[in-house]
């Protein structure tokens, strides 16, 4: 009969814990068995608690890692080469001349670029949008834990076939690689109700639900969009035109872009990325889909987008809210902290613990690592509670008189100084 394998238990020792979903805890401990969460408490409540290890983050904030839940991580090598405040259109047609020269290999060390910067910034999950599928085989390299949604485009409907194939094709790749219980998962991505046929749309939500994997789709994320689908013209029709993808034969729904994504039931346990206009309606469905919401502030302060995101109306109707970087082609960095502090300035009266749920625990739910998506909870994210994954970073602080570190996290840090993924250290 074999030996049982002994538990390497390792004592964090903090200046405070920080839960997210419990109130901070002064001169706080966690103890983990180099995976998962065993005890959470304060120094007097845990000290006979035996460990073998002792890592101390004295002089430290502990809270769960961030959870990037958007990002394009093949554009990193884009910062700087697209003005801010464009047209989304005119900004898709730089992006398209961009990257038709970009190699393999430059977008391999993009998206290592990329996953430094995020690290730094304490995200040590990533919901990532890719083309290629070659984030996934770095996310492993690097320990890090992440969903990647394979995104695809087709307007026209004859390429539904194609596109599922090829989609097939793809997905096999990634399981022959990499199991399925592993901290790397996969996702589809059907581009956007602009970019993708309705034919294709519904075969990929049921290719989705078929193989009990996330799909996620950019939603209602600015004007032309939504001019389109109510009325079948303006900048973004001209666009798909000049691309050579535009379908004659589509009839434009004459709705908004959640009602006709509702209409053709693909919303149904989807995660929708942006949702920067909506209708009351369009909230209420949302909900009865059970939709997760992607909000990426720092994209949209750098389009330019005047009108006041949706969050609260969201929030107040028990939508989960996520956020996300998405790339450097429309952000200026991939900074968690940066996108909490625009959540901040946009919404001043905001409680910070909401901002840290929205970055930390609604991320995990939002792409396939929240309680119901996992068949263990010991497989969930998010949270410091017994039983989650240790996925655990550290803040320095500054000034020890602080009274509120979820205050202090989001208003004066910058990057962590301590990264653990599963129990382990990947960043100090």
């Amino acid at each position: 009969m074999p030996k049982p394998i002994k538990e390497n238990i390792k004592k964090i020792k903090a200046d405070w814990v920080l839960p997210v979903t419990s109130p901070p805890i002064k001169d706080g401990i966690v103890l983990t068995d180099g995976k998962a969460i065993k005890a959470v408490g304060s120094g007097k409540e845990l000290s006979e608690f035996p460990y073998d290890e002792i890592i101390d983050c004295s002089g430290k904030i502990i809270l769960p890692g961030f959870i990037n839940a958007h990002s394009h991580l093949e554009l990193t090598g884009f910062r700087g080469k697209i003005e801010k405040g464009l047209p989304f259109t005119d900004w898709a047609r730089k992006v398209v001349s961009i990257r038709k020269d970009i190699t393999e290999n430059e977008i391999a060390l993009a998206i290592k670029d990329g996953l430094d910067e995020l690290i730094s910034s304490g995200v040590t999950t990533v919901g990532d949008f890719s083309q290629t599928g070659i984030t996934a085989k770095i996310l492993n390299e690097r320990g890090l834990r992440g969903t990647v949604f394979l995104e695809f485009s087709g307007f026209n409907p004859e390429q539904k076939y194609e596109k599922l194939r090829e989609l097939k094709e793809r997905l096999d790749i990634f399981f022959s690689i990499f199991n399925l219980q592993s901290s790397i998962r996969i996702g589809v991505a059907p581009h956007a109700p602009y970019s993708v046929s309705p034919e294709l749309l519904k075969e990929s939500h049921n290719f989705a639900k078929e193989n009990n994997i996330p799909l996620a789709i950019h939603i209602s994320e600015m004007p032309e969009e939504v001019e389109l689908i109510k009325s079948g013209s303006g900048a973004m029709k001209d666009l798909l035109i000049e691309f050579g993808v535009w379908n004659d034969k589509w009839i434009p729904p004459n709705t908004t872009p959640v009602q006709y994504l509702h209409n053709l039931g693909v919303l149904k346990g989807a995660t929708g990325i942006h949702l920067n206009i909506v209708t009351p309606d369009d909230i209420r469905i949302l909900k009865e889909n059970n939709v997760s919401v992607v909000y990426c502030p720092g994209s949209n302060k750098w389009f330019g987008r005047n009108w006041k995101y949706p969050l609260m109306e969201f929030l107040n109707n028990g939508i989960n809210v996520a956020i996300g970087t998405d790339s450097l082609a429309s952000n200026e960095c991939l900074n968690m902290f940066h996108e909490m502090r625009i959540v901040k300035e946009n919404f001043p009266d905001l409680d910070n613990n909401t901002i840290l749920r929205v970055a930390t625990v609604n991320g995990a739910k939002a792409i396939g690592f929240g309680d119901k998506a996992c068949s263990e909870r010991s497989e969930s994210i998010g949270e410091i509670v017994v039983g989650r994954k240790a996925d655990i970073i550290g803040i320095d602080i500054k000034d020890s008189s602080i009274k509120d570190p979820a205050d202090y996290v989001i208003n004066s840090a910058e990057k962590v100084s301590f990264s653990m993924i599963n129990g382990e250290v990947i960043y100090e």
